[in-house]
C-alpha cells in the first residue's frame, strides 16, 4: 500500500458551509502548551519559529491553550488573545504559516482551578471555577514566574460573572480572526473551567449553571453560541475529553453527559469536534466505554470528527481507514519531529522528546526543545 492510497495523508475539507477549510492530509499538530511568551503573553520570534518549522502546505496547525483574559491564565508564560500586542504577536505567527501554505487555528483556554494566585493579574487573588472545589493526588504544579507552587482551592464564580467570561471567549474568537488564525478550538477538554463546569466532580453548582446536565452543559454550549454570532461555524471547533480525569476532572455519569453535550453540537455545523483519547498525559477515568472514546463519539457527532492523543501512524491509519474519525491530531510526536507529517509519511522513525523541554525549561535557552533534526526527504505535501 502506497501513501497515495491511505487515507490518512489524502486530503479533506472541514466542516461549515460557508468558506470551509481545505486540507491537504489528515495529520493535525495538535494544541501543545509550551510557555515560551513570560510575562507578556506575546508570541516572540521563537514561536514563529516553532510553528512554522511544523507546517506543511495544506497541513493543519492548532496554536497552544491561549488565554481569553488576563485571570484565565493558568501558567507563567502561557500565550494570550486579550490585548493588541498578543494580537500583533500572533499575527507574525500566522502571516508565516500561510505564506509556507499551511492552516492554523488557536486554542481558546480559560484553565479555571488549574492555576495560582502568583498567576493573577494581582498576585493573589484565587482563580476561579465552577464550584470551591480543590482536588488532591496532584502530581503537577502550576508554574509561576517564580517557581512551580502547589494548587489552591479555588473561588466559585459568581452567577452573574459568568455572562462576562462568556463575552472574553467571545471578543478573544474576534480577535483571533483579526490575528489571521483560520479558525478557533474552544478548549472544553483536560480539565479546565468549560470541563470543571461539566464535570459534577467539580461542579456543586445549585443555580441554572449546576446539578442537571443540562445546566453543567449551559456554559459550554452558550460560550459556543456566543462565538458563533460573531465568527463562521467553519471557524470554529471544540475540544473535549469525555472519559479522563485530568487534574482530578471526572463525571459519574459520563456517558449520559457527553452523549447530549456531543449531540447538540450537530446542528452548529462547526468545523470540528476534537477528540481526546484518556492515555499517555490524560489519564483515564474510572468509567470508560468499550472500544474507546473516539469510537463513543462517531455515532453521535455527524460531522467532521478529529481524535488524539497516544496515535502512532499504525493506529493513525487504522483509525481513519475504519471511519472512526476523520483526521488524528499528534501532540508529543510534534514537539521533537518538526517533521513529522513526512516522517509519518514514508515511515521514518520518530526523534524522541524530553519532558524535561515540554515546557518553560528549568536550565537552558527557551529554545531548548524547539528544534530537532530533520528527515533528509522532501515530503509530497
Amino acid at each position: 500500500m502506497t501513501s497515495k492510497l491511505i487515507k490518512l495523508f489524502s486530503p479533506m475539507t472541514l466542516g461549515g458551509k460557508k468558506n470551509p477549510v481545505h486540507l491537504q492530509h489528515r495529520v493535525i499538530m495538535a494544541p501543545l502548551t509550551r510557555l515560551r511568551t513570560g510575562e507578556s503573553g506575546v508570541p516572540t520570534d521563537l514561536v514563529v519559529e516553532y510553528y512554522v518549522q511544523r507546517t506543511t502546505p495544506g497541513g493543519l496547525l492548532i496554536a497552544e491553550a491561549t488565554n481569553i483574559n488576563p485571570t484565565a491564565r493558568g501558567y507563567f508564560g502561557s500565550p494570550g488573545l486579550y490585548t493588541v500586542e498578543q494580537v500583533e504577536g500572533w499575527k507574525k505567527v500566522t502571516s508565516a504559516v500561510h505564506e509556507k501554505g499551511g492552516k492554523i487555528f488557536v486554542q481558546l483556554w480559560h484553565s479555571g482551578r488549574v492555576g495560582h494566585p502568583l498567576n493573577q493579574p494581582d498576585g493573589k487573588s484565587l482563580p476561579v471555577s465552577s464550584s470551591a472545589v480543590g482536588w488532591e493526588d496532584v502530581t503537577s504544579r502550576p508554574v509561576t514566574a517564580e517557581g512551580r507552587h502547589s494548587y489552591v482551592t479555588p473561588r466559585a464564580l459568581e452567577t452573574d460573572e459568568i455572562p462576562g467570561i462568556v463575552e472574553d471567549y467571545k471578543r478573544a474568537a474576534e480577535y483571533a480572526i483579526e490575528a489571521g488564525f483560520d479558525g478557533v478550538e474552544l478548549h472544553g477538554a483536560n480539565g479546565y473551567l468549560l470541563e470543571q463546569f461539566l464535570c459534577d466532580s467539580v461542579n456543586c453548582r445549585t443555580d441554572e449553571y449546576g446539578g442537571s446536565i443540562e445546566n453543567r452543559a449551559r456554559l459550554t454550549l452558550g460560550t459556543l453560541d456566543a462565538v458563533l454570532s460573531k465568527l463562521d461555524s467553519s471557524q470554529v471547533s471544540i475540544r473535549l475529553s469525555p472519559f479522563g480525569s485530568t487534574f482530578g476532572c471526572t463525571d459519574s455519569t459520563p456517558e449520559e453527559t457527553y452523549s447530549y453535550l456531543i449531540k447538540k453540537l450537530n446542528p452548529l455545523d462547526l468545523a470540528y469536534l476534537h477528540i481526546v483519547e484518556p492515555r499517555g498525559l490524560h489519564p483515564t477515568g474510572p468509567i470508560q466505554p468499550e472500544g474507546g472514546t473516539t469510537a463513543f463519539s462517531r455515532p453521535l457527532y455527524d460531522g467532521v470528527l478529529m481524535t488524539s492523543s497516544g496515535f502512532d501512524r499504525a493506529s493513525g491509519i487504522e483509525v481513519t481507514e475504519n471511519g472512526a474519525a476523520d483526521c488524528v491530531a499528534y501532540g508529543r510526536p510534534f514537539i521533537s519531529n518538526p517533521d513529522l507529517v513526512h516522517r509519518l509519511e514514508v515511515d521514518a522513525p520518530w526523534n524522541t522528546w524530553d519532558f524535561k523541554t515540554f515546557y518553560t525549561p528549568e536550565e537552558g535557552p527557551l529554545s531548548l526543545g524547539l528544534t530537532f533534526t530533520f528527515t533528509s526527504q522532501a515530503t509530497s505535501f
